[in-house]
């Protein structure tokens, strides 16, 4: 352990949002204090966007396997090798953390040290019975599984999206809790490897802040690949039956059981920032326990910031990068910087991927706007025909008295790459007659934008 005590910054969390931030500030001349409880890396790297990815990578090849007959191909039906997909997404996510410690540990001003933070008073980190401070501390910390208070879920082995990643073996069925976006991409995942997936949502319909139209697109194009959802649920135990796990659904219309060999809990998050002892800094949080903070990320206590997951929100690791470049900048030129109202844009990894940004209808009308939507279905688009993928439309939602796009949602093939042409156009004020007047290269599927536009 190093001999220095007194960091410019010390920053907690080696996530997206930290370690993009103490990087370039080392490179202005900052001593850094960097303190991470696991890996560095945060979700993303090590248990979120890519291991799951790579695993959903796997998914589709087998499942374009699968179809090879549509376009002529004949193959034999595949068969998923699950240990070697897991070692696949081990060594690749090993790599990209090796070079994150590279990075740290060739870095003179950056010092890391490995364990959990405890604030123990103002400016000071207590980590491993050592105890550091700085000027200003950054709580960069991010977000963990949360799992309900539901009878008998303790009980169980149960599966987290961490720990589903880990299996030593498929199981044969597979009880998701919840229908977010981990719900959708697991569901989807398992389901094309052959195990037989129930989701259970509480809500009326899967992914509740998707545009509606959206939401029942995927939830038939999961049905149609063997998932079954039951939404509308209200689960009132878990329990072990024998070698299954029962889920017991207390429905308005009469208990239902649901069995099966594991149970994936995929209810939402919860901030690891209950771990820090916010409150002996004064450190406010709101009632799910994230950091409350300003405009500026500054929480409530003197010389204290957060940003990323702990503070809630829209949890994208591209939402944590750019809190941390904002920071930057008021760090190191003092400039006002907003974080509220920035374009905030999503992607869902299903097949067919879903991709939105801005306003959709419902939020637009509550704004104030004079809305219109233009429409366009992947299904009458040549290059989507060509590459049998007819699932999925494209919608913008246009002020009516202008034509600017106030925001765009796709569901279709590549809407992860296509949205992005969107998000420039809603970022830049754009209009569908600026969209209609642009060249789209034939055959490809970014001619869908265009014919949204001219959808009206």
């Amino acid at each position: 352990m190093p001999d220095r005590k007194y960091y410019d910054l010390i920053v907690l969390g080696g996530g997206t949002a930290g370690t993009n931030l103490i990087f370039p500030l080392a490179a202005k001349g900052w001593q850094i204090a960097l303190v991470e409880s696991s890996y560095l890396g945060g979700t993303c790297i090590n248990v979120g966007c890519i291991p799951s990815k790579t695993l959903i990578s796997s998914a589709r090849v087998m499942q374009t396997v699968r179809d090879a007959h549509k376009v002529g191909v004949i193959a034999e039906p595949p068969q998923a090798d699950w240990p070697a997909m897991v070692n696949r997404k081990d060594e690749l996510v090993g790599r990209i953390r090796n070079r994150r410690y590279k990075n740290v540990d060739k870095n003179e001003r950056i010092t890391l040290y490995e364990g959990q933070a405890v604030f123990t008073g103002p400016k000071t980190v207590a980590v491993n019975g050592e105890t550091i401070s700085a000027e200003k501390i950054v709580i960069a910390t991010g977000a963990r599984t949360a799992v309900p208070a539901v009878p008998g879920l303790s009980d169980v082995n149960y599966l987290t999206s961490t720990s589903v990643m880990e299996m030593k073996a498929l199981p044969e069925s597979l009880i998701i809790l919840g229908g977010g976006i981990i719900a959708l991409e697991f569901s989807q995942l398992f389901a094309r490897l052959g195990v037989k997936v129930t989701i259970l949502q509480r809500g009326d319909y899967l992914a509740p802040n998707l545009d509606p139209e959206i939401s029942e697109e995927i939830r038939r194009i999961l049905e149609e690949e063997g998932v079954l959802i039951k939404t509308d649920t209200r689960i009132g135990s878990v329990s072990v039956e024998g070698e299954s796990i029962c889920v017991l659904d207390e429905t308005a219309g009469g208990p239902v059981r649901y069995t099966a060999d594991q149970i994936l809990v995929a209810t939402g998050r919860k901030p690891n920032s209950d771990q820090l002892d916010l409150e002996k800094v004064g450190v406010e949080t709101d009632q799910r326990g994230y950091i409350v903070v300003d405009e500026r990320f500054k929480t409530s206590a003197e010389g204290i910031w957060a940003i990323g997951d702990a503070t809630g929100g829209m949890m994208f690791t591209h939402r944590a990068w750019h809190d941390s470049l904002l920071l930057y900048r008021f760090f190191t030129g003092g400039k006002e910087i907003v974080s509220s109202n920035r374009l905030i844009p999503f992607a869902i990894f299903t097949e067919p991927e879903i991709a939105g940004v801005g306003l959709d209808e419902a939020a637009a009308v509550a704004a104030g706007f004079e809305v219109k939507i233009q429409h366009y279905p992947f299904k009458f688009q040549g290059r989507a025909r060509a590459m049998e993928k007819f699932a999925g439309f494209i919608k913008m939602t246009v002020d009516n008295n202008n034509g600017k796009i106030l925001g765009a949602y796709i569901i279709g093939p590549e809407a992860g790459e296509l949205i992005h042409e969107l998000i420039t156009a809603v970022y830049l004020g754009a209009t569908i007659y600026d969209i209609q007047e642009m060249m789209h290269i034939h055959p490809t599927l970014s001619e869908a934008i265009i014919n949204t536009a001219n959808s009206g």
